[in-house]
């Protein structure tokens, strides 16, 4: 019976093992991406692990793409020909690894260090990677995370701003990825499927028809930045322009962000049937 038992551990840790060096592999092959000096040669190496939509952001950068991170790796060895990368130990859990990483000189002489954050797809491939530089990083795989959820805030709560208090639709312009989907109640007077933010502003625009608005309760924010949501929570009161009639109305709206950018929101409304009867209501 023991030697069943011993021989079942020896699977489970073999399996363990393999699993490790399968999410380890696209890593290895990114360090080896970077460490390759010719243009051409490299970008083979990166569209083995690398898609078109697969992002790389750090204080120098913020690209998507195969050719685009190529481009990154190139400047890279224009201000820095002689350097030479070390990587330490790979910590992996679940389809998420990171590590902290040197680049010396000829010298041996530090150049930069940091740590670099990496989303894997589950299919040998990479889909993010996020770069810190700071020779003392210790930034567990939460704590990056939480830093995402708060850019992804800082979006949104941008977006709130200059849509109910500035108006400014020219900053609220560059937080709109093109051909983003607005999605209205089809109940409402102004509902059904806005594409695009000049799509956006006519949907504004027609809702402005039907009632006057106010921030009865600031937003409250919640996040997942594992899926780069984020849902606000407020209260708006509302005047109805053809009863003159007042009322407030709990909303959330749900944000759906990608590379810093809105790709989609949908709002809800507590009571979406009382909602469009009150807009259409006369006096």
């Amino acid at each position: 019976m023991r030697k069943i038992y011993f021989i079942c551990f020896i699977f489970m840790i073999n399996g363990l093992f393999a699993q490790k060096k399968d999410k380890l592999n696209p890593i290895e092959v990114y360090e080896k991406a970077w460490s390759e000096r010719k243009s051409e040669a490299r970008l083979k190496i990166i569209k083995t692990i690398w898609l078109e939509e697969s992002t790389f952001e750090d204080p120098s950068a913020s690209i998507k793409g195969t050719a685009a991170l190529n481009n990154v790796i190139n400047e890279f060895y224009k201000k820095n020909p002689d350097a030479v990368f070390t990587s330490g130990p790979k910590v992996v859990k679940d389809n998420y690894v990171s590590w902290d990483w040197k680049i010396l000189d000829s010298k041996n002489k530090l150049i930069m260090a940091g740590r670099d954050f990496a989303r894997l797809n589950g299919k040998g491939q990479v889909s993010k990677i996020i770069g810190f530089w700071n020779p003392e990083v210790t930034l567990s795989e939460s704590e990056i995370l939480n830093n995402l959820e708060i850019e992804n805030f800082k979006i949104v709560a941008q977006y709130y701003e200059s849509l109910f208090k500035t108006r400014d639709f020219t900053t609220m312009a560059h937080l709109i990825e093109e051909g983003a989907v607005y999605y209205q109640a089809e109940g409402l007077p102004y509902g059904g499927k806005y594409v695009g933010f000049n799509e956006w502003t006519k949907m504004y625009a027609k809702s402005a028809e039907f009632f006057d608005l106010e921030i009865e309760k600031e937003p409250v924010y919640f996040s997942d930045s594992t899926k780069n949501e984020v849902i606000i929570y407020f209260t708006i009161k509302t005047k109805a322009k053809k009863s003159g009639k007042t009322l407030l109305m709990p909303i959330s709206e749900h944000f759906d962000i990608k590379d810093g950018k809105i790709t989609a929101i949908r709002p809800f409304y507590f009571d979406t049937k009382q909602f469009a009867e009150f807009l259409k209501s006369k006096k």
